[in-house]
């Protein structure tokens, strides 16, 4: 028997059953939240559901990070889909539209600390000069090309296209698909194959293969839910949650362990919020659906006795469990 030949016919079917794990891995379906921002401004400046304060967002970050989370971009979720790149335990995706300065100067360095990634989609043809030349859009000013640029260089936020127009016109939109990632690069050196529509507006066939012509691998939408990564996931139309910023003033009306109710209110931006009643020395906990509360209003929340049958305590965190805004 040729001794050599059994050796290496074993290291080859340990090789092959290591890359097939491996490709397992990358292809294994899985829930990711995929997070929609938009400003991130000083505190006092956050007076709306599209600019979370920066004390907000860097208390964000902080739960991500403790609770295990690893940041990926879109092309790493492409790579994963192609069994070239494993994803970690516990992805997530930072998304920025419209391109705002306060993405460079209040999240770039928050995101950093932790060495998370991002990627902020660009309104191409608002990419402008600085001073009085500098663009703006619905909440504040707009980056510069040349800051544009440095912070995609810097590598912690890349840029992705958000068209060049972000008028609500899907054929003019379709049109400016491909144009717009041509200009990023030239103005900004991204080579960037990661788009979001604006408005949301996805789904129209001239769209999608203006995107294939456009050479872009991943598309994001504003479906607020979970993206469910798979082997047949449409890449071309990711949901993501939003990420609401503003006040938030969420308070515990009443809690009844007679009845299993929870009562909250908020007097701060309306977001959808689900109760959560945790057993403090087991850990345990039971989730509501979500409700949309906010300006002033209050909603009931239904749970079973037992919930209430330890030292329990009430949560109240955004729909897909991320974050804490009340703990009482």
């Amino acid at each position: 028997m040729n001794h050599r030949f059994c050796t290496c016919a074993g290291v080859a079917v340990l090789v092959c059953a290591s890359v097939l794990e491996w490709r397992h891995e990358c292809l294994a379906p899985r829930d990711i939240p995929v997070l929609m921002y938009h400003n991130v401004l000083p505190d006092s400046e956050a007076t709306d559901a599209y600019k979370v304060g920066v004390s907000e967002f860097a208390r964000q970050m902080d739960e991500l990070a403790e609770a295990g989370f690893r940041s990926v971009l879109p092309s790493d979720v492409y790579l994963a889909s192609r069994g070239l790149r494993p994803l970690p335990r516990k992805p997530v995706v930072i998304t920025f539209d419209d391109g705002y300065l306060g993405v460079a100067s209040n999240a770039e360095p928050v995101l950093a600390r932790h060495g998370f990634k991002a990627i902020c989609y660009a309104i191409t043809a608002r990419l402008a000069g600085e001073g009085a030349e500098r663009g703006s859009f619905d909440s504040g000013p707009l980056l510069s090309t040349n800051e544009a640029a440095a912070m995609h260089s810097r590598g912690t936020v890349l840029l992705g296209s958000h068209s060049r127009t972000h008028r609500p016109i899907p054929k003019q939109l379709a049109k400016e698909i491909p144009v717009s990632r041509r200009e990023l690069r030239k103005t900004t050196g991204a080579k960037t194959r990661d788009y979001s529509y604006p408005h949301g507006l996805y789904g129209y066939p001239e769209m999608y293969d203006a995107l294939r012509i456009g050479k872009y691998r991943t598309a994001v939408v504003c479906e607020d839910r979970l993206f469910r990564y798979g082997i047949d996931t449409n890449l071309l139309a990711i949901p993501r949650l939003t990420v609401y910023g503003g006040r938030h003033a969420v308070r515990l009306v009443s809690a009844d362990p007679a009845t299993g109710r929870v009562v909250l209110a908020s007097d701060g931006e309306a977001l959808p919020l689900k109760a959560v009643v945790r057993d403090g020395r087991s850990g345990r906990a039971w989730d509501s659906e979500p409700r949309r509360i906010g300006g002033g209003d209050t909603a009931t929340f239904e749970f079973p006795a037992e919930a209430f049958a330890g030292e329990w305590t009430v949560e109240a965190r955004d729909k897909a469990g991320l974050f804490e805004y009340l703990r009482r």
